[in-house]
């Protein structure tokens, strides 16, 4: 079955298409004007000066507009990083307006002043590129901390410094030209570096998700660096030449940057190293500086590496100091995350981590003991003389016990006056001694404000493997015997299945249950209910069964009362409603329309998005409202009546209906019935069953169906069992009946046979 796809989905697909296509004009524009100046390079190969120089010259101010033109179209295909690629093209284009200046006006002279106004065009080009990194560093990680921070400028100024020590020492040594062609040759490989020293910290960042969209223009800046200092190194010396291998060094830095612009970012979280790993980089980052420092040291190196290496250490020293901080409230976080805040005591976390380790130990038949302990008498404490006494009294309890625990026995709170130990090694008779002295510790006085406070506790064990081969099993079932210590009386006591069994297999069947209601094991049986008027079957009444895989079909009474005690039945209500309007759906599909009823919980009369979730599953399946009937009782309209009334009016208000199932037979208030938002009443069988041969239950169905009647209620009497009782029922002028002589409840297969066999007057057509 075709589903339409939710509106932002196709939104986002579109986006998704939209985006493609324009990274395929950019493409498209890089492979023609990078091939363009492919050509302009080819051309000023075969001289300096003529044609072949202005061949050159044009392509590569050709080339410049197609890039400028490539990084706008990307920043249309990337709403994300749309910004920081327009300012990209923006720094793309003032190292054209450099270049152009440069063609128009300083090519013709004889000697190009230092520094002239294509240089601003040139250096303009840095300022925006940074800006534009740190906007796509940003869109990738949302919150930048201070240890990421050091990372980037660590790895940056270590990556500046080698640079530096490699490219700007030869360069200033040697150079022989004016202060101001120094300073302006030489500003070109520094700004390479802060922008190479971005992109290291950049790539440190982001970590193994950068992708090519990073690395192209990482690899770019890196031409950069070594194309710039070249020239600088030849302008200082004299040497430079235009249209020289150099153009082929800056061609193809720029072509990295066009390159990026053709590639998919990677979305998502980054992919940062973790743990040990996360030290790796500006560790080694630090190493490498040092070592430069040392080279350094023996007058090897430069003093702009030097100066660089120093910063690389020094932030490395602040990256530690920040880890050892961050190492340190980790340990503290964990700590009070398995601590008790109140004792000091490891909490329940600690417990079932330490019961997940016995687990290995058990696996081999070493002997677990459990301990449950529940102090006597607590809540009268807390009660009479307040929490803070209590309190007092918790904080007390540890030490006490501790006195009779080895260094390797686990003693945490569990919670409230609750307390386990868990000992390894120990067998029933060491455990049962363990317990009386825990005891004996607990019947001492406590001394608190002056006072003197007498307690007991009451002791539940276990042990593993004898009782159960998985220690988590062993805290349930000593938890189970601390229950029949305290009720018994007897202080302590070991875990008996006789005895302690029922609660076990109790807590086996609520698991059992709730994996039955979630994996389809519910099934329904469908009993029909006959309008007498007619004679037609217009309804049916949806009866849960449980299909156990063991057990076999469970009918309600082996599993309702278990279900509202685990807090199961709203679930298990809401997956009958479900199961019922599916079945409706399929017999609508079929040519008959039935309306279907089901009982509701308590727990479902409460919750206020009941109804929502009613109207909701009738959408689903195309039912109109009346298709529906809920049967509530009376008793639990009497333990939350204001609340019921208000879901009950929302549900009929929408138009479904609402059913007192076993009148009669609960608390029956006139006042409330009348006030009650309710469809019709279903007389319990009780009275329905003996009504032929008591005439006081004849007199009650009388007067029920009058009543019924008068508050223009229709009367559901279940229990017909005889066609005597049937007669009887349709002669006073009962609206449905509901019972064995019409049919036991079935499956919904033999229902549709049941149906099918009738006379076709009894069954009611969609036409």
């Amino acid at each position: 079955m075709r589903t339409k796809r939710p509106h932002d989905a196709q939104g986002t697909d579109a986006r998704v298409r939209g985006s493609d296509r324009l990274l395929r004009v950019a493409r498209v524009l890089a492979a023609v004007f990078g091939g363009t100046w492919l050509l302009a390079l080819t051309a000023g190969s075969l001289g300096a000066t003529g044609i072949g120089a202005l061949v050159a010259s044009s392509g590569k101010l050709v080339f410049f507009v197609g890039l400028v033109a490539v990084l706008v179209v990307r920043g249309f295909a990337a709403a994300e990083d749309r910004a920081a690629w327009w300012l990209l093209a923006g720094a793309v284009g003032s190292y054209f307006a450099g270049a152009l200046a440069y063609e128009l006006y300083y090519r013709g002279l004889s000697v190009a002043p230092r520094p002239s106004w294509s240089d601003v065009g040139y250096m303009g080009f840095y300022p925006l590129a940074c800006a534009a990194l740190l906007l796509m560093l940003r869109s990738r990680v949302r919150r930048l901390t201070a240890a990421t921070w050091l990372d980037c400028v660590i790895t940056g100024l270590t990556a500046s410094a080698f640079a530096a020590a490699v490219a700007l020492g030869a360069l200033v040594r040697e150079a022989d030209g004016g202060l101001a062609v120094v300073v302006t040759s030489v500003a070109y490989p520094i700004a390479d570096l802060v922008l190479l020293s971005l992109l290291a910290g950049a790539l440190v960042v982001i970590g193994r998700g950068a992708g090519a969209a990073w690395w192209w223009p990482a690899g770019g800046v890196a031409l950069f660096v070594v194309t710039d200092t070249v020239y600088a190194y030849q302008v200082v010396n004299g040497t430079y030449q235009v249209g020289g291998p150099l153009d082929i060094g800056w061609s193809a830095a720029f072509t990295c940057v066009g390159m990026a612009a053709c590639m998919r970012i990677r979305t998502g979280i980054p992919g940062r190293a973790e743990g040990r790993l996360v030290l790796v980089v500006p560790a080694a980052c630090a190493l490498a500086a040092v070592g430069l420092l040392f080279w350094g040291y023996l007058g090897e190196g430069d003093p702009v590496a030097g100066v660089l290496a120093l910063g690389a250490v020094l932030a490395a020293l602040a990256r530690t100091g920040l880890t050892f901080r961050d190492v340190r409230a980790l340990a503290d976080s964990r700590r009070q995350a398995r601590t008790d805040e109140l004792t000091g005591l490891p909490n329940r976390r600690s417990v079932f981590e330490a019961l997940e380790a016995a687990d290995d130990r058990l696996a081999t038949g070493a002997g677990v003991a459990v301990l449950v302990l529940d102090l006597d008498r607590f809540k009268e404490i807390n009660d009479s003389l307040g929490h803070a006494v209590g309190d007092a009294l918790l904080r007390q309890v540890g030490p006490r016990l501790s006195r009779e625990l080895r260094g390797e026995d686990l003693l945490a709170r569990l919670g409230g006056d609750e307390f386990v130990v868990l000992a390894a090694d120990v067998d029933g008779t060491d455990a049962m001694t363990l317990a009386a002295r825990l005891r004996t510790q607990l019947q001492q006085p406590f001394r608190i404000g002056g006072m003197s406070l007498t307690i007991d506790a009451s002791v539940g064990v276990a042990i593993g493997p004898e009782h159960s081969a998985t220690a988590e099993e062993l805290l349930q079932l000593a938890d189970l015997a601390m229950y029949s210590a305290k009720a018994g009386r007897t202080g302590v006591a070991v875990y008996d299945d006789a005895r302690d069994g029922h609660g076990r297999h109790r807590l086996e069947a609520v698991e059992q249950l709730r994996t039955g209601i979630t994996g389809g094991q519910l099934v329904l049986h469908y009993q029909p209910k006959l309008a007498l008027a007619t004679g037609e079957v217009e309804g049916v009444e949806a009866l849960v069964r449980w299909q156990h895989p063991t057990r076999g079909l469970l009918f309600p009474d082996a599993f309702i009362d278990l279900a509202e005690s685990a807090g199961l039945m709203s679930r298990l209500t809401s997956t009958v409603i479900d199961m019922a309007l599916a079945q409706a759906r399929s017999w609508a599909d079929d040519g008959c329309l039935l309306t279907v009823s089901v009982n509701v919980s308590p727990s479902n009369l409460v919750d206020e998005e009941f109804p929502d979730e009613v109207a909701e599953t009738l959408a689903r399946y195309g039912l109109p409202a009346a298709a529906l009937v809920l049967e509530v009782t009376e008793s639990i309209l009497m333990e939350d009546r204001e609340r019921a009334v208000g879901v009950l009016s929302r549900l009929r208000d929408a138009g479904v209906g609402v059913s007192i199932d076993d009148y009669g037979t609960g608390y029956s208030s006139l006042a409330y019935l009348a006030a009650l938002p309710v469809t019709e009443l279903k007389l319990d069988r009780v009275f329905v069953g003996a009504m032929t041969g008591s005439p006081r239950a004849a007199s009650i169905v009388t007067s029920t169906l009058q009543l019924a009647h008068a508050l223009d209620l229709t009367l559901v009497a279940e229990g017909a069992e005889d066609q005597a009782t049937v007669d009887a029922l349709a002669s006073l002028g009962c609206d449905v009946v509901q019972g064995y002589h019409l049919s036991r409840p079935l499956p919904p297969e033999q229902l549709w046979s049941w149906l099918q066999d009738r006379p076709p007057a009894t069954v009611r057509s969609l036409a």
